[in-house]
């Protein structure tokens, strides 16, 4: 294979805005074996910058390609594939025996929709396939508060057909960090709009299933009957996209975070979970009448790119004071609006933690919020769990950063961190604003006028904590941060309301 035989190649691969001409130059350099510091001065940038455009080339490659692509093995990679080209094109009837004809296809989906359709007592939508929470066949989530603008965006969005002159929307983004609600709002909304699809599909991608295995709980096979249908992955999407063209239903990925690459930015799929990436862009790109919500942690990439009306993100935030105060009330907590307002200042509003919070002052502090602020300690069980797991999802770069702003007594400035880390060779230029709009993206990092700052709760895990990641520059930090003192903390810990 040419070097034009692989431009070309990508031409067909890749979205134009992915490839443009810095990102021709790299491939061009790399195939003929240029270093990075070569192709710097060849094309008049920065090392580091050009390091930086490639390895975001690379990934964009191994997810288009559906293999991994870097700088070393890039010309083995499209040799590959131009010998697999070949064998398709001399074995095409064989490929395409693999794929069910039109008519067949159909006929073999609405066999198996037929016979696994579930239709729940207390709601008139069918439901396709669903492993969601018991609730979700409740009439109303029990003491869901709030969200009312959330809820108006999500119906107005699913519930448009294009009819009135407006574009119907088939891919939804609902991000927000752990614990704030996205699954649960789903379920509302659900409840809500359920005349307007033929199928609500939901799958949980929470134990990060293979896409096969998404596909045959689709359609609901069981091992035996899961062997008559294709396993070849554009085979699976072609009967998914015509059976979404024939049929108007709802497709709910929840816990999309799952299937993305842990310890990076950018919302890159994993290895093997990057057929997930081409359905998503194959229901962005192909007419149709159904819709894909899917809720996450960090936006996949290639949604953010999109600036059409046919794709939308809605990002979450914490619940209002009053919201909080009327969560602690169905959580029979006995609680005053000024300490209400405390909690929801501490937990960012997260939902998830406050029901622990009020579990905590339940069972240990007969249900007086008041005694219970007093111990001092906010960030227990659960709590921890689940900040754990959200963090250990950051990239290096991320981690420096949020260790960093732990540290400090106050917001951190963009200049202040450019000093400490920058300077210090802690984070590449590169990599620092990047890190700042992933984490932002995250719901992990407040914008202040004065500066940057982490949820109270947040600082207090990672100053009591987590002394294991970002140990870079904790040979300079305060004492706190490798030891737990709730004692300390009991002053700063819980931000006083005013008024």
């Amino acid at each position: 294979m040419t070097i034009e035989d692989a431009l070309a190649l990508i031409d067909t691969a890749l979205d134009p805005s992915c490839f443009k001409n810095l990102h021709q130059d790299i491939f061009r350099l790399s195939w003929e074996g240029k270093s990075y510091q070569e192709i710097a001065e060849t094309c008049g940038y920065d090392t580091d910058y050009v390091r930086h455009v490639g390895y975001q080339l690379w990934q964009n490659l191994s997810q288009a390609l559906a293999q991994k692509v870097t700088k070393r093995n890039l010309q083995v990679v499209f040799r590959r594939l131009e010998q697999q080209s070949q064998i398709l094109s001399n074995d095409v009837e064989e490929i395409a025996s693999l794929v069910p004809k039109p008519q067949q296809a159909k006929s073999n989906i609405n066999a198996y929709v037929t016979k696994v359709e579930l239709v729940s007592d207390q709601t008139t939508y069918p439901l396709l396939w669903s492993d969601s929470p018991n609730y979700l066949y409740t009439k109303h989530s029990q003491h869901f508060v709030g969200r009312q603008q959330e809820q108006k965006n999500l119906i107005q969005w699913l519930t448009r057909t294009g009819q009135d002159q407006t574009l119907p929307v088939q891919l939804i983004s609902l991000l927000g960090m752990a614990g704030i609600g996205k699954t649960s709002l789903v379920q509302q909304v659900i409840h809500q709009i359920q005349g307007h699809f033929q199928k609500v599909i939901w799958c949980s991608l929470r134990n990060a299933p293979t896409f096969n295995e998404t596909f045959a709980n689709i359609v609901n096979t069981d091992e035996q009957e899961a062997l008559q249908w294709p396993t070849y992955i554009d085979a699976q999407i072609e009967i998914l996209m015509r059976y979404f063209c024939q049929h108007r239903c709802l497709l709910v990925l929840d816990n999309f975070e799952t299937i993305l690459q842990p310890g990076q930015m950018g919302g890159h799929y994993r290895s093997n979970h990057q057929a997930y990436g081409q359905l998503l862009r194959h229901l962005m790109d192909s007419p149709h009448q159904s819709c894909v919500l899917l809720t996450s942690r960090e936006q996949p990439i290639g949604i953010n790119l999109r600036n059409q009306p046919t794709v939308q993100t809605l990002y979450l935030h914490g619940l209002s004071p009053s919201e909080t105060h009327l969560l602690l009330n169905h959580q029979e907590v006995k609680t005053t609006q000024t300490d209400a307002e405390n909690l929801n200042a501490y937990y960012g509003g997260n939902p998830y933690a406050l029901k622990v919070a009020a579990t905590n002052v339940t069972s240990l502090f007969h249900r007086q919020v008041a005694e219970w602020i007093k111990q001092g300690n906010f960030v227990f069980g659960t709590i921890q769990q689940l900040l754990k797991q959200q963090l250990q999802r950051l990239a290096p770069p991320e981690q420096e950063i949020v260790n960093f702003i732990a540290a400090e007594t106050g917001n951190v400035t963009l200049d202040r961190l450019h000093t400490a880390l920058v300077l210090k060779d802690l984070v590449s230029t590169t990599d620092l604003l990047p890190a700042l709009q992933s984490l932002q993206s995250r719901s992990l990092l407040c914008n202040q006028e004065d500066g940057l700052q982490l949820l109270p709760y947040l600082r207090e895990y990672l100053r009591c904590y987590q002394t294991s990641i970002g140990a870079k520059h904790r040979a300079s930090t305060p004492e706190v941060l490798t030891s737990f003192q709730p004692a300390a903390l009991l002053s700063t810990s819980l931000p006083l309301a005013h008024g």
